[in-house]
């Protein structure tokens, strides 16, 4: 392959892979702002659930009694067959015949319960109480042949609380490369009751699924006045090497019940593949100028000189005498004079040296005269 076929696959490989790194980058720049407002918006109320078997039944039936999203894991629910709807809660209820279960990891519950007629007139319902719920949770059961007499109208019921909950989600250069992420639960808790509470509790958790149990912190509220609101953020770290999808779930536990709010999170470590494509290219471009640096290296060095073939050497031909002529007469010419080398004595005598400069005179003592 010519330097110049593999500048032209390298240049097509650039194209390609620029255009994945741009939709890559797209991809994960709209991702984290889109799962943000999602955030905001898909807000939903997690509510513990009841599912029986069937809702026909005669009495001495069994039934089966399942629940899902009841908490805490480890408490126990009660399960009962009560008449007029349970208006009345445990009153309408049969106290003779009653079932109680625990709550397993995931906040599921599993019983069952003979049909038996409560002690007030259909319509009937199983009721699953548990601490902390208000009111319980009733399914409707139909017992054939039980007398049925019309509720009359009651006010329907409300939460305690209201709880509100939204996820802001800063730039993350962690995130992107699989390492934690922190994200702000910003909480509103507004009291929507007749009475004020004064140990209302918060629980916050983190993780996958609509149960998450990952723990991120756990407190007392401040007393929470009738018709007041308060406004809570609480950093929560995802975890590292997290991906998909994180819901972050807070409870907020009054007198009057619980109440429990949750908000995902979106997250993806696609800076690495990113990383990747950019590294790729960065080699691609080095060769092309390799490559391209040698083709000028070629174009600019001159072609040398032809070289021509060797001729073979002929045989010596035999020498033929050639007749001198002898030159016509001429007058000499005069020679000129061949130059005389200049004598000794006419070259310039050299510099006689300086003679060395004489010694200061020596002042010599006189000898004392001699006594005669």
């Amino acid at each position: 392959m010519t330097a110049r076929r593999v500048a032209r696959v390298a240049t097509g490989a650039l194209v390609v892979l620029a255009g994945l790194v741009a939709s890559a980058a797209s991809i994960g720049l709209l991702a984290a702002p889109a799962g943000a407002a999602g955030a905001g918006i898909s807000l939903q109320v997690v509510s513990p659930q009841v599912h029986t078997s069937t809702q026909y039944a005669t009495v001495g039936e069994l039934v089966q009694v399942t629940g899902t999203g009841w908490s805490p894991v480890g408490q126990t629910v009660e399960i009962q067959i009560c008449g007029q709807n349970a208006l009345d809660l445990s009153n309408d209820c049969s106290q003779s015949n009653q079932y109680t279960a625990a709550i397993r990891a995931g906040g599921i519950f599993y019983g069952s319960l003979d049909v038996q007629l409560p002690p007030v007139p259909c319509p009937c319902v199983f009721l699953v109480t548990a601490p902390g719920v208000v009111n319980g949770v009733t399914v409707p059961l139909t017992i054939l042949g039980a007398p049925i007499v019309a509720p009359p109208p009651q006010p329907k019921a409300t939460n305690p609380v209201a709880v509100l909950a939204q996820l802001n989600q800063p730039l993350s250069v962690s995130g992107w490369f699989g390492g934690p992420k922190v994200v702000n639960l910003v909480l509103s808790v507004s009291n929507t009751s007749t009475i004020a509470f004064t140990t209302a509790t918060l629980s916050v958790t983190v993780g996958h699924g609509a149960n998450p149990t990952g723990y991120v912190v756990g407190q007392q509220l401040a007393p929470l006045a009738v018709g007041a609101t308060q406004v809570l953020r609480i950093p929560v770290t995802i975890p590292a090497f997290a991906y998909g999808h994180y819901t972050v779930r807070a409870r907020v536990t009054t007198g009057q019940g619980t109440v429990t709010a949750a908000t995902t999170t979106t997250t993806y470590p696609w800076g690495w593949p990113v990383a990747v494509l950019v590294i790729l290219v960065l080699i691609l471009l080095l060769v092309r100028h390799r490559h391209r640096r040698a083709e000028k290296r070629a174009r600019a060095v001159p072609p040398g000189p032809a070289v021509d073939a060797p001729v073979p050497a002929a045989a010596p031909a035999e020498a033929t005498p050639v007749p001198v002529t002898p030159a016509p007469s001429a007058t000499p010419l005069p020679t000129p004079p061949k130059p005389t080398p200049p004598s000794a004595t006419s070259l310039p005598a050299p510099p006689s040296p300086a003679p060395p400069p004489s010694a200061p005179p020596v002042a010599v003592p006189e000898a004392p005269p001699s006594d005669p």
